[in-house]
C-alpha cells in the first residue's frame, strides 16, 4: 500500500516524534562486533540503521538515526562493498543513495536522488554490486541502472526502462545473475527475463509470463538458484516452480501451489536453502516448511503457523540464518525468532526493536 508524507502542522509533530523515539538509543557503531541493518520506514520518508549483534540478534540503533531520505521508501538493497543503500522511494518516483560511514554506520544521502518510474515499489541488486533493478509499479516497466565503481551513482542502461507486467509489485533475480523475475500484482503471473552480462538489457525467457494461482505479491528464489517461490496473496498459498539453469523457465513442483494461511505477503528461503518462511500479513503469523533441496517440494513444520506481531508485512533471515525477522505493520515493531538449525522451528519470539511507525523493509549488511 501506497504511504505518503505526512501533511500539515499534525503530520510534522507525528514524524518529529518517532525521529526522537528512535533516536534515544543510539551509540552503534559500524566498527563493533556485529553486522549493520537498515530498515525502511515510509511514513517517516526515512531510513532507521541499526547495529546487530551477531551472537544474540540484538538491535542498537546507529547514532543519529533514523536518517531522512525520500518520500516514502519502500525497498532497499546494500551494495556487497558495504559502502552504500540504495532506496526505491514509492511516494518521490525516485531512488535515493546514501553512503556508509565505516566507523560510525551513519548514513549521509548523496543528492541528486537519480528518477525512475512511476511508484518505484521494488528493488534489487546484483551479486557484484553492478547493476539495479527497479519494478515501476504504475508504469508498468523496470528501470536498470549501472553502479558507479568508485562513488555509487547510478546510470540508467540503454533501453532502460523495460515494459513488464501489469503492477508489477515483486523482482527477484538469480544467484547467477541470469534471470530475473517479476511478480505482476494484476495478473496471476510471473514473468521472467534473462539480463544481458554487462550491459543489465531484459530480454523475455521462452514461455513466459509463467502461470501461479493469484497475483505473487512477493517472490524469492533460493540459494542454489535452483527454486523459485511467490507468495499468492488473494489464494492463501505458495507456488513453487523449479527454475531451468540454461532457459531460466519455470515449472511448477510437485505439490504446487501450497496452503499458507491468509494473505501471504512476504516468503524467504533460510541461507541453508532448507527451510521457507511466509508472513502472513492476514492472520498474524509464520508458516515454515522444510524444503526438499533435491525436488523444491515443500512439508509443512508440524508447529507451524507461528504467532507474530500484527499484520506481519515482511519476513527475512539474518545472513548467519541464527535469525528470523519479522517485520509488524500495525503493531509498529520488528519480532525475532531464534531458527532450529535442524529443525527450522522458531517457537519463541523477542521483540528487536520498536519503530513508532509501520515498518516496511529490512535488509542486512556488513
Amino acid at each position: 500500500m501506497r504511504q505518503n508524507r505526512p501533511a500539515g502542522l499534525m503530520g510534522i509533530i507525528f514524524t518529529l516524534a518517532w525521529l526522537a523515539s528512535c533516536g534515544g538509543s543510539g551509540g552503534g557503531s559500524g566498527g563493533s562486533s556485529g553486522r549493520n541493518a537498515y530498515l525502511a520506514i515510509p511514513q517517516a520518508n526515512a531510513i532507521a540503521a541499526y547495529r546487530v549483534d551477531t551472537s544474540s540478534g540484538d538491535f542498537k540503533s546507529v547514532l543519529g538515526s533514523p536518517f531522512s531520505g525520500g518520500t516514502s521508501p519502500i525497498s532497499i538493497a546494500v551494495h556487497p562493498s558495504g559502502k552504500f543503500i540504495y532506496v526505491a522511494n514509492q511516494g518521490g518516483n525516485d531512488i535515493s543513495l546514501f553512503k556508509i560511514d565505516s566507523n560510525t554506520g551513519e548514513l549521509k544521502e548523496v543528492m541528486p536522488r537519480t528518477s525512475a518510474g512511476l511508484n518505484p515499489t521494488s528493488l534489487v541488486m546484483d551479486s557484484g554490486g553492478d547493476l539495479i533493478f527497479v519494478a515501476n509499479q504504475t508504469s508498468n516497466n523496470i528501470s536498470v541502472f549501472s553502479v558507479g565503481a568508485s562513488d555509487g551513482t547510478l546510470t540508467e542502461v540503454q533501453g532502460s526502462p523495460f515494459g513488464t507486467a501489469a503492477k508489477p509489485v515483486a523482482l527477484a533475480l538469480s544467484p547467477s545473475d541470469q534471470f530475473l523475475y517479476v511478480g505482476s500484482g494484476n495478473l496471476a503471473l510471473v514473468f521472467a527475463y534473462s539480463v544481458g552480462p554487462g550491459t543489465g538489457s531484459l530480454l523475455a525467457v521462452p514461455g513466459s509470463p509463467f502461470a501461479v494461482q493469484s497475483a505473487p505479491f512477493a517472490l524469492t528464489v533460493d540459494p542454489s538458484g535452483h527454486f523459485l517461490y511467490a507468495a499468492n496473496f488473494s489464494a492463501n498459498t505458495v507456488s513453487g516452480m523449479t527454475i531451468d539453469s540454461g532457459t531460466g523457465a519455470l515449472t511448477l513442483t510437485s505439490g504446487s501451489p501450497f496452503a499458507t494461511d491468509k494473505n501471504p505477503i512476504s516468503v524467504t528461503v533460510h541461507p541453508s536453502g532448507k527451510f521457507l518462511y511466509v508472513a502472513n500479513l492476514g492472520a498474524n503469523n509464520i508458516s515454515a516448511y522444510t524444503i526438499d533441496t533435491s525436488t523444491g517440494v515443500t512439508t509443512k513444520l508440524t508447529k507451524s503457523p507461528f504467532t507474530a506481531g500484527t499484520e506481519p508485512v515482511f519476513v527475512t533471515t539474518d545472513p548467519s540464518g541464527k535469525f528470523l525477522y519479522v517485520g509488524n505493520q500495525s503493531a509498529k515493531n520488528i519480532f525475532r525468532f531464534a531458527i532450529n538449525e535442524d529443525s527450522g522451528g522458531i517457537p519463541t519470539s523477542t521483540i528487536a526493536t520498536t519503530t513508532s511507525l509501520s515498518p516496511a523493509a529490512l535488509v542486512f549488511g556488513k
